[in-house]
């Protein structure tokens, strides 16, 4: 009995209590339903800008979207949405980061061969000009992957602009079409590997010393082949090619508009699902 007793005092603070915590969380359950309910759409940053007009006539202008072809500012600016001040645009190379030309060496060529689908290999492709950075090497188009299961014959100036591509990145990384004759014959470069993930440490340990001895390398199989964990300059690099060095050809471009201009003609809701 005394044990009994003894638990009872704290069993009735337990039952105090009770009402207080039921209290407490039911009003962080309506502090929280308020804030969702005045919180802006998932959709707000991407409205039109109030000052600018569009043509209602145009349904793409109207409502959606588009990369400048030219590489210069948009139709229309998403830094002028009322959620802008939370971000900003960061991919410019910082004072620090030498021009191409002072750091490539003339005698070191690297060559790429992507893998995988097409989300893969521009994955590849932005890797390819970080690496060749990385060496101090010049670096030639990358090669597409034409020998997977679904024989896509195209090349790289098939999809992408490829003078844009080679104009846009000259301060930062030298590209050339293809490799230089040597002796007057084709070039064969040396066919090597990288690890995937591969860090800067891991590019200068193994592929430098083989650009040193024949000056000129392929890396085979190349998705995924460098590491996320890089300077911020060299992370900056990897931004300004995938979002303003690949361009697609103007075909593409055509295309793809005349796809948005029909859905949205349909409907104001769609979606974009990537199958694997």
């Amino acid at each position: 009995m005394s044990f009994h007793r003894r638990r009872y005092p704290y069993y009735n603070r337990l039952r105090r209590l009770l009402p207080l915590v039921f209290a407490v969380s039911l009003s962080l359950l309506i502090l929280f339903a308020f804030l969702s309910f005045f919180a802006p759409p998932p959709g707000d940053s991407d409205r039109l800008h109030p000052g600018v007009r569009y043509s209602s006539n145009d349904p793409i202008k109207a409502t959606g979207f588009r990369v400048p072809r030219g590489g210069g500012r948009p139709d229309r600016d998403i830094w002028r949405s009322r959620n802008a001040e939370f971000f900003y645009g960061c991919s410019n190379a910082s004072n620090k980061f030498a021009n191409a030309k002072t750091v490539t060496r003339n005698d070191r060529y690297l060559v790429i061969a992507t893998s995988g689908g097409l989300n893969q290999q521009r994955t590849g492709i932005v890797d390819a000009v970080v690496a060749a950075r990385i060496l101090n090497a010049t670096l030639v188009v990358p090669k597409l992957d034409q020998k997977s299961y679904w024989k896509d014959a195209s090349d790289f100036s098939h999809i992408f602009d490829v003078d844009w591509f080679i104009s846009f990145l000259s301060e930062y990384v030298k590209i050339v079409k293809q490799l230089p004759l040597k002796g007057g014959r084709v070039w064969t470069p040396s066919r090597m590997r990288v690890p995937r993930k591969c860090s800067e440490r891991c590019y200068i340990n193994r592929v430098s010393p083989v650009l040193n001895k024949r000056h000129a390398v392929q890396l085979n199989k190349f998705d995924y082949r460098l590491s996320n964990k890089l300077s911020d300059d060299l992370q900056k690099l990897r931004c300004r090619v995938n979002y303003h060095a690949l361009k697609f050809t103007d075909p593409i471009l055509t295309m793809g508009n005349e796809l948005v201009r029909r859905m949205r003609l349909r409907s104001k809701h769609f979606i974009a699902l990537h199958l694997r």
